[in-house]
């Protein structure tokens, strides 16, 4: 069990009786739905507020943010089938993430079915509103929600094809002080995205800069940073190489 958890004996039964209950509706509307074999699809209820939740949670936050989650992803199968994420209202969809993570902001898994799940949307604008999303809540707490910034790094920059965005997004991640427990790969980001740029010259600042600092100690990692900076150097050494042979034609 980890720590700041309750034991489930510890749940008030009434709400035990509830979350059982809760379930039990749950399953029944599924199989009443599977059995019309509906078309129609049921659009995203608007949550209530986090406040409210939390005073139907009777203390257990934790399980009731669960709870609520599972219900949100639950609403992606209707009919016995799984509908598509063009028909969700990602605007009504992202107060459902920021209502269940009120709840129990310590939890990640809100940001993980923003990061994982609902950015495997295919529409563009959709997946601005998720990206968006992440990157707020990443600032607010840099410490929890770091994975999916860099997460939503890669996104934009594979899925969404914005390299300016991905560019960023991994900045903030760069600038986070030492304070913030995270891998040096996250941090370096930012640089081998300047690369994909072809900012090299940018970037090669930066490594010489981190190079020279203290920031990294691990011999890997200072291995990892020479090496790109060598392989930027030649990138930049071809280009300006090819420019100067452009002029003299």
């Amino acid at each position: 069990m980890r720590r700041g958890e309750r034991p489930i004996l510890d749940i008030p039964w009434p709400l035990l009786a509830g979350f059982i209950l809760f379930f039990a509706m749950q399953l029944i509307s599924h199989d009443y739905s599977v059995s019309n074999q509906s078309e129609r699809y049921r659009p995203l209820a608007k949550p209530f507020d986090s406040t409210i939740y939390r005073g139907l949670a009777m203390g257990s936050e934790q399980l009731f943010s669960y709870l609520l989650a599972i219900r949100l992803q639950l609403h992606d199968n209707q009919a016995g089938r799984h509908i598509r994420y063009r028909n969700i209202d990602y605007r009504l969809l992202i107060n459902w993430l920021d209502e269940i993570h009120g709840l129990n902001i310590q939890s990640e898994y809100p940001m993980m079915l923003a990061s994982r799940v609902y950015s495997q949307t295919k529409d563009k604008q959709r997946l601005r509103l998720i990206l968006n999303y992440i990157d707020q809540a990443f600032m607010a707490d840099p410490q929890l929600h770091w994975r999916h910034q860099a997460e939503a790094t890669v996104i934009a920059k594979h899925k969404l094809d914005d390299l300016e965005l991905a560019l960023q997004m991994a900045q903030r991640l760069a600038d986070l002080p030492q304070s913030i427990v995270m891998p040096r790969w996250a941090r370096d980001m930012h640089f081998l995205l300047l690369g994909d740029l072809n900012e090299f010259e940018s970037a090669l600042v930066i490594i010489d800069a981190l190079l020279k600092s203290d920031a990294v100690n691990d011999p890997d990692e200072k291995r990892f940073l020479r090496e790109k900076l060598l392989s930027f150097q030649q990138n930049l050494s071809e280009i300006q190489q090819s420019q100067s042979f452009e002029s003299v034609q």
